[in-house]
């Protein structure tokens, strides 16, 4: 294990995770009241007068540089050199020396909860001598999947002592925008809550997770035709969200449910027509199993939403659409009143 680490990334969850196993690993419990330092949004003069230091008595010392923003080209600009963090030559080569020159059993480890600039003078100095550990969030869009987020949720199920369904972890995905921290707390409440049993159900985190003030609802409200009830679930989200990003969840879904539909249409279109022949349609379980194999993703993530626009037409879609598109640009020009134009949307 290398004396200096960088954690960085925009996946803060699994960063500080792994800077809490850090920790635990390389501290003597006895010894770390004194052999722990942390050192909140550090200058490089911060890391310049702790680099050289020694651990106290027995076992190692630790000194942990938390929310380190140097690295990153944002936040570059502070000091006298902006591709230096504000460091300069004399600063920057001193820097090289000591961490060329890090005390045994002592590590320094940056937390950098941040994209890292591997262009700035200062990320070129710290790579030199660090083991550089990424956590970069995947970009994820609310019901599109993600192979990637959706193993992380088994495994932390599975590390909860606990399987979960394929919809359930869909549900977590989606309702929380792959949120992994507020998913950890998610899965660790329905662990606890089904004990003794181990298997957490789409049931279980629809009840536990606040579905009622999540988009899911409103959504499902509006495909029903209950308009009321789509407005009061409306008025809620708006309080927790701002408008424009529930119109861009809502265009996302509608995008989705379009391509479905019109996948559904296409395979339905290629059944035989002719004389007595009053309506060409397929058992939903192979309507499910052509839709599936046309758009290449799995049947489990595409089931629900299915389910859901059965009733409606690819046309009806894709004018709903239109017309979303065209009141969300009304908002953005300054003609229209971002909460009206939800309303206006669902009660036309």
């Amino acid at each position: 294990m290398s004396p200096v680490m960088v954690l960085a990334g925009d996946e803060d969850f699994e960063l500080y995770r792994k800077l809490a196993k850090l920790k635990d690993s390389l501290l003597d419990p006895a010894w770390a009241s004194f052999n722990y330092l942390r050192i909140e949004s550090p200058s490089v003069t911060d890391v310049l007068d702790n680099a050289l230091s020694v651990p106290f008595g027995p076992g190692n010392k630790v000194i942990v540089f938390d929310k380190c923003g140097f690295f990153t080209r944002s936040s570059a600009g502070k000091g006298k050199d902006k591709d230096a963090g504000g460091a300069t030559q004399k600063q920057l080569d001193g820097l090289d020396s000591s961490l060329e020159s890090v005390a045994p059993n002592t590590y320094l480890i940056f937390a950098c909860p941040f994209n890292f600039d591997v262009n700035l003078k200062l990320s070129k100095v710290v790579a030199k001598h660090a083991e550089m550990l990424p956590f970069t969030k995947e970009k994820f869009y609310v019901g599109s999947g993600s192979p990637k987020y959706e193993t992380w949720i088994r495994k932390e199920a599975k590390f909860l002592g606990a399987t979960i369904d394929d919809d359930a972890v869909t549900y977590l995905l989606d309702g929380t925008e792959a949120n992994l921290r507020q998913i950890h707390q998610e899965l660790e409440k329905a662990a606890v809550y089904i004990l003794p049993k181990t298997h957490i159900t789409y049931a279980v985190v629809e009840e536990l997770s606040p579905h009622h003030s999540h988009i899911f609802t409103l959504l499902d409200h509006w495909l029903e035709g209950r308009a009321a009830k789509a407005l009061d679930s409306a008025a809620e989200l708006l309080s927790r969200e701002p408008a424009i990003k529930v119109l861009a969840t809502m265009q996302t879904f509608l995008q989705k449910w379009i391509e479905l539909k019109c996948a559904c249409d296409q395979a339905t279109a290629k059944l035989p027509w002719g004389p007595g022949v009053q309506k060409r349609e397929l058992p939903y379980p192979e309507l499910l199993r052509k839709v599936s194999a046309d758009m290449n993703i799995k049947p489990f993530l595409i089931d629900r939403d299915m389910k859901k626009i059965k009733n409606h037409s690819s046309e009806y879609l894709i004018r709903k659409r239109h017309q979303l598109a065209h009141y969300e640009q009304l908002v953005k020009t300054g003609y229209l009143h971002d909460k009206y134009a939800i309303e206006l949307f669902l009660a036309s």
